[in-house]
């Protein structure tokens, strides 16, 4: 489902309360939410240009003869520095009213990276990333996933394959043969396709998969996790001094970890 949020709730930087209620109950029912129009162009041809650089650095260190671990889906760090971390995606008040509103008071954001969807990836197999925090598949949502592109995204460049409702049904992070062809006859998958501006809210328990990017260029997706108060509150994400307060936000939490100008974010592996 795809709500577009219009200009006066963009100027405001608050989302009117039929908009908030919609893109909670869609998430609820659905498993997810593209919310329309929230970010600025500015912040992603900023992002993108600095992806696009280190997914060429990172593409450098792999020896492509031992790299078909990812099937072309590269799970790329971000970067550290300040100028490189934009308040429009990591800070959001149109998501955060969203995901505090689901999650409650001490929302927290413990994820931080992107997955870079190289030209002729493989369709990955049908996952959650996330398990049921408990017996029962129906508790209420304690993680959202937000995800982000710096252009559009459609079925050529890899718009990822969701299943709605599936975050409701009983099962661990892998889905069987049997239980895909069970769910694709009482409703089959849909595929997030984006404009830029977009945002994509999703729970985790939600099955889904990359595709593949039958295009010429690679298709970037800054993924953050917001969780309720409890759930992976330890987890810091690594920053340069310089950019210790670039998460700063009056609602959502972030932990941050402070290292080298010359830390070697690139290295890191998720």
């Amino acid at each position: 489902m795809r709500i577009e949020v219009n200009a006066n709730e963009r100027d405001a930087h608050k989302l009117a309360s039929g908009t908030l209620k919609a893109a909670i109950e869609a998430i609820e029912v659905n498993g997810y939410v593209v919310l329309g129009g929230v970010i600025g162009f500015a912040a992603l041809d900023g992002m993108r240009a600095k992806l696009a650089d280190d997914t060429a650095e990172l593409l450098r260190r792999i020896d492509r003869d031992h790299a078909s671990h990812f099937s072309g889906h590269l799970s790329q760090p971000m970067p550290t520095s300040h100028e490189f971390i934009y308040s429009e995606v990591v800070t959001n008040p149109l998501v955060i009213q969203v995901t505090a509103a689901m999650l409650g008071a001490g929302v927290h954001n413990h994820f931080y990276n992107c997955n870079t969807n190289l030209p002729g990836s493989a369709r990955q197999a049908l996952h959650r990333d996330a398990p049921h925090l408990g017996r029962d598949p129906i508790h209420p949502t304690t993680s959202i996933v937000v995800n982000v592109c710096p252009i559009d995204v459609d079925e050529l460049n890899g718009a990822t394959e969701l299943w709605p409702g599936t975050h409701r049904i009983e099962g661990g992070t892998g889905v069987t043969a049997d239980a895909e062809a069970a769910r694709r006859a009482l409703t089959p998958p849909v595929r997030a396709v984006t404009v830029k501006g977009d945002v994509v809210l999703r729970d985790p328990r939600l099955w889904h998969r990359g595709m593949p990017n039958t295009t010429a260029e690679p298709r970037h997706m800054v993924a953050m996790v917001h969780s309720i108060w409890c759930y992976m509150r330890e987890v810091a994400i690594p920053v340069t001094r310089g950019a210790l307060h670039s998460f700063d936000d009056n609602v959502l939490r972030t932990g941050v970890a402070l290292v080298p100008d010359e830390y070697d974010y690139l290295g890191v592996t998720y």
